[in-house]
C-alpha cells in the first residue's frame, strides 16, 4: 500500500509580528499549478483553551493568541468555511463549571471572528465540566441546529458530514467529565443517521470527526467500533477523505480506497511559532491540498 500523500513544507507566516523560517520546499508542492480549486475551507483541531498554568507540553492559556493568528490569516484567504475538529475548550486542574463556561466563550469569540461560516466537532475535552448541550449552545454550527451533535452540510458540490465520537461503549453521551477518553464508540443511533445521511447523498463525501477512524485495534484514540464505520463509509461508494484530530500530531492511512488523515494540535509547545492551522483545498480531480501553517505540515492527498 502506497501513501498518495506529500510532506511539502513547514510554513511560517509573513503577517505582521511573525518571521518566516525553516522553510521547505517540495518539487510537488504547486502541482496543481493555476487550476483554481473547488472548495477552500480553514481546518484547525484540539485548541484546549483553558486560562491555566500549561501542563507539560500543554499550554492552554496560549490558545486563544494562536487561534487569533490563524483567524487572522484565514480572513486574508477566499475560504468557505472554518471547522475545528474537537477539543476546543479546556478547564482548570480542579473543574469549575463557570471557569470552563467562560473558557468556551472566550475562545468561540475569537472563532467567530472568521468572516465566514463556522463548525465544530465534538472532542471529548470539550464535555470536561460541562455537557453537550451547554457546549452546543455557546457555538456557533452555521445552519445547524445547537440540538445536534452530529450533521451534515453541503458546500458546491460537496457533502461534509461531522460524527460524534463522545459516546461510552454503551452507548452513552459524555457528560461532565463522566467519561474515559479512550472509551470512544458511534452509538446505534448515529450509524443508522449515518446509513441514511449517505444512501440520500450522491455528491463526493469528506468526514469530520475528532477520534481517529482508521484504526482500533490497539490504538486507544480511535472509537472502538471505527471497523464498523469504515464499512458503511466504504458501502457509500462516495467517501474520499476522513480528517482526524485528538492524537495531537499528524497520522496518516489510506484504507480501502479512503484517506484517513490526522492533524497536528494548537495546543502543544511554547510560543506561537508552536500552533498549528490549515487551508485545505479540493480540486475538481476531488484530491486535496493542505496548505500548512506553524507546525503543520503541506500534504496532497490524491484521490
Amino acid at each position: 500500500m502506497s501513501e498518495n500523500w506529500m510532506l511539502s513544507r513547514r510554513k511560517f507566516l509573513g503577517i505582521a509580528g511573525t518571521t518566516a523560517a525553516g522553510l521547505m520546499l517540495s518539487p510537488g508542492l504547486f502541482a496543481k499549478g493555476n487550476e483554481k480549486p473547488l472548495i477552500r475551507f480553514g481546518l484547525i483541531s484540539d485548541v484546549h483553551y483553558a486560562n491555566r498554568e500549561p501542563a507539560g507540553n500543554r499550554f492552554y492559556n496560549q490558545s486563544l493568541t494562536k487561534v487569533q493568528e490563524a483567524i487572522d490569516r484565514m480572513n486574508q484567504e477566499n475560504l468557505d468555511f472554518l471547522i475545528e475538529l474537537g477539543d476546543f475548550k479546556d478547564q482548570n486542574a480542579v473543574p469549575n463549571e463557570a471557569n470552563t463556561l467562560k473558557y468556551l466563550t472566550d475562545i468561540e469569540s475569537v472563532f467567530q471572528k472568521f468572516n465566514g461560516p463556522t463548525f465544530h466537532v465534538l472532542g471529548n475535552h470539550d464535555m470536561d465540566g460541562i455537557s453537550k448541550q451547554q457546549f452546543l449552545e455557546r457555538v456557533e454550527n452555521t445552519g445547524i441546529s445547537s440540538s445536534k451533535s452530529y450533521y451534515s452540510f453541503n458546500q458546491k458540490g460537496y457533502h461534509f458530514v461531522v460524527l460524534d465520537g463522545n459516546f461510552t461503549k454503551e452507548g452513552k453521551a459524555y457528560d461532565h467529565g463522566n467519561f474515559s477518553w479512550d472509551d470512544a464508540s458511534i452509538p446505534e443511533e448515529e450509524i443508522g443517521w449515518l446509513k441514511d445521511d449517505l444512501k440520500q447523498n450522491k455528491r463526493p463525501v469528506i468526514v469530520f470527526i475528532h477520534q481517529m477512524l482508521d484504526d482500533s485495534k490497539g490504538v486507544k484514540q480511535a472509537v472502538q467500533n471505527a471497523a464498523e464505520v469504515r464499512q458503511i463509509l466504504e458501502e457509500s461508494g462516495n467517501v474520499s477523505c476522513v480528517l482526524q484530530g485528538h492524537v495531537h500530531e499528524e497520522r496518516y492511512n489510506l484504507i480501502n480506497g479512503i484517506h484517513y488523515y490526522s492533524v497536528n494540535a494548537v495546543i502543544d509547545g511554547d510560543g506561537p511559532e508552536n500552533s498549528a492551522y490549515m487551508i485545505v483545498d479540493i480540486y475538481k480531480d476531488k484530491s486535496l491540498k493542505i496548505d500548512g501553517y506553524r507546525r503543520a505540515s503541506d500534504r496532497e492527498i490524491k484521490i
